[in-house]
């Protein structure tokens, strides 16, 4: 999949469709991301206890280079963000506040790094020299 979930791949978008309904099924509301201006069933913004995902299941027919824009940001409660995984699964979601995405630690107390990245102690300063440049924040 490319940057922004640009993709060519049905399995891909149908992944990610999969991932959206599952979450609802399991109890997170679901809400149009974009108001009237989209479908919720192309961009929504779902909730659950606190969690928060950006769901882009768009078919871009008609595009030059893409068919599809498909991607899961999901988010925790303390605004880092977690590996959504291509299969949705609730209690994965919910260890991923004490996973590391880096090295994979598991049961660890993790930081913010950048934006809303979270890693572990130990990858903790090498993902600060990588992402958090001079002027990062403007």
């Amino acid at each position: 999949m490319s940057k922004f979930g640009f993709t060519n791949d049905i399995e891909e978008y149908e992944h990610v469709i999969c991932w959206r309904d599952a979450a609802v099924a399991d109890g997170w509301e679901i809400h149009p991301t974009y108001g009237g201006h989209e479908s919720k069933d192309r961009a929504c913004t779902l909730t659950r206890d606190g969690f928060k995902a950006l769901v882009l299941t768009r078919d871009q027919l008609g595009a030059k280079n893409w068919k599809y824009e498909a991607e899961v940001n999901l988010w925790g409660p303390d605004g880092l963000m977690i590996p959504a995984g291509i299969e949705y699964d609730w209690e994965r979601i919910q260890a991923g506040l004490r996973r590391c995405p880096k090295c994979g630690a598991q049961d660890v107390e993790t930081h913010r790094f950048s934006f809303a990245g979270r890693a572990c102690e130990v990858c903790l300063p090498e993902l600060k020299r990588e992402h958090e440049k001079p002027g990062w924040t403007r």
